[in-house]
């Protein structure tokens, strides 16, 4: 019975989660906002008229993501000491900030620091985000609820960039001012958003306060509780088994070191950090950000005029769109590890005929070899996201444990960022001198990187997030089958065992999981 009960998501669940997202809508849309200002007249009248406008354009895309990565390194701290939702509270806060700086902005000094509070709110944002859609999600569906960020933040990418190709049409000194202004509303609106949604439930018994855990997984309907109990289980019996097992594994955590010192020592973390670290690097390694943020611009090199560059760079987010929803239909499935190993592979074989096509037909000259090298974009665009998007945003966050999870984000987007910077900060200086040879650059990193994450990354996929620890050698206090069979036992003997109440261990012998790899 148990296992017919175990393949269900409750609305009210799925509800949450799209709440959440608006998160990585924010970050999607303030992150690619600047793509279509770098191609309207207005802004580069105002910022971009100056001889050393290519290195501006550098520090403008690079610095976003250098105040990104010491955000997502803030994040933990603030995420494991005050909470999941208040964390992004606090970004949501940022973002409002830094984009009515920028939508201010009467110099580009004042530009600068309203993108890099943006980049750094930003950063917080994306890197919390997983972490608590991950721990409100059920272990059958968590692949495709998680990835639901890369659909919000490539929608993000979709709104910001059709604002962009409408504002080119108003005429007047403003025009690039108004993506920001709503940029600014739209993070107001997460901000307020933050009100609809509970605490992550493993945050709670992290922190000792079991009975709100309990109140939201498996207590009587409300808008805020009872998230896990479905039509197809009226009773929560699967959620009181998940409420077990959650309290079980925090208790033993709860006695490990939280240091970054013993995450580097012990074997187990170590290799979830090395695993962690492989996904976003290797994802970033593929170009994707340098295409993200400057493909107007690179329509431009093929020939297009200042429509058609904002035009195209939409329907480029459109296919970035397209792709995430192939990958939540994919991610469960065929798993992490299968989806990545694909990207990585796939994503330089695309690389490679790009840079044959604009080493060919880069001076626009020949039509119908510019076509083809615009298809790839979006080719490029839509095989991404289907397969490494939102499989890297998975992956990177619920393989570490619960007391660790902040930081276990933190790292992973230590990768994105680092690469990020490595990748955009010499962009448009480097597609300007030695244009398409830059793109064999990301063919040889992507491919040295696509390796390891084949050989090396463990399968999650279907795994509820306490027994992932088999997976890296540690302990696990009790699997999901034995928390079920407890329940269903004490419910049938009409038991009444109030978990959520207790501070004691519910570590049994013979249900314990030992230790593999």
């Amino acid at each position: 019975m148990a296992a017919a009960k175990k393949h269900h998501t409750s609305k009210k669940n799925i509800l949450l989660i799209l709440t959440a997202t608006l998160a990585s809508f924010n970050y999607g849309y303030s992150n690619n906002v600047i793509a279509g200002s770098l191609a309207q007249v207005s802004f580069i009248e105002k910022f971009l008229t100056v001889p050393n406008a290519t290195a501006l354009i550098d520090a403008i895309i690079s610095g976003f993501f250098g105040t990104a990565l010491i955000g997502s390194i803030v994040q933990a701290p603030i995420s494991n000491r005050w909470g999941r939702k208040w964390c992004n509270a606090v970004a949501a806060a940022l973002l409002a900030v830094g984009n009515a700086l920028q939508a201010g902005s009467t110099h580009i000094a004042m530009l600068l620091v309203g993108r890099y509070i943006v980049g750094f709110g930003g950063g917080m944002m994306l890197a919390n985000t997983p972490v608590y859609i991950s721990e409100i999600s059920p272990a059958h569906s968590r692949g495709m609820l998680v990835g639901l960020q890369g659909n919000f933040v490539t929608f993000g990418y979709v709104v910001s960039s059709c604002a962009a190709l409408g504002f080119h049409f108003v005429d007047g000194s403003y025009q690039w001012r108004l993506n920001f202004v709503i940029a600014t509303a739209v993070a107001l609106a997460l901000l307020f958003s933050l009100l609809t949604l509970p605490e992550s439930p493993r945050w709670l018994v992290a922190n000792g306060r079991n009975e709100e855990a309990g109140r939201i997984l498996t207590d009587s309907p409300t808008l805020l509780t009872d998230i896990h109990r479905t039509r197809d289980d009226p009773e929560g019996e699967i959620a009181h088994a998940e409420l077990i097992q959650v309290i079980a594994q925090v208790e033993v955590d709860r006695s490990l070191p939280g240091s970054w010192l013993h995450i580097l020592r012990t074997p187990s973390l170590r290799k979830r950090t090395i695993c962690t670290l492989l996904v976003w690097s290797m994802a970033q390694a593929t170009s994707i950000t340098v295409l993200a943020n400057l493909t107007p611009r690179l329509f431009g090199a093929l020939g297009y005029d200042t429509v058609l560059q904002l035009g195209l760079g939409v329907v480029w987010t459109v296919f970035l769109c397209g792709g995430c929803i192939v990958s939540n239909l994919l991610i469960d499935r065929v798993g992490r590890v299968k989806l990545i190993t694909a990207g990585g592979f796939g994503m330089a074989i695309l690389l490679s005929i790009e840079a044959a096509l604009q080493a060919r037909f880069l001076n626009g000259q020949n039509l119908t070899g510019t076509r083809a090298a615009v298809a790839f974009y979006f080719i490029m665009a839509f095989y991404f996201t289907s397969t490494l998007e939102c499989a890297a945003y998975v992956y990177g966050c619920e393989i570490w444990p619960t007391h660790l999870r902040s930081r276990g984000s933190t790292i992973s987007y230590i990768g994105f960022y680092v690469f990020s910077i490595w990748t955009t900060a010499p962009a448009a200086q480097a597609f300007a001198t030695i244009q398409w040879k830059y793109y064999m650059v990301f063919i040889a990193v992507t491919i040295a990187m696509t390796i390891p994450c084949m050989l090396y990354l463990p399968e999650t996929a279907g795994i509820t997030l306490e027994e992932l620890g088999a997976k890296f050698g540690d302990a696990v206090a009790i699997d999901f089958d034995h928390a079920m069979q407890d329940r269903m036992e004490k419910h049938e003997n009409g038991e009444v065992e109030q978990l959520e109440n207790s501070d004691q261990s519910v570590v049994t012998g013979p249900h314990h999981v030992e230790q593999r790899v």
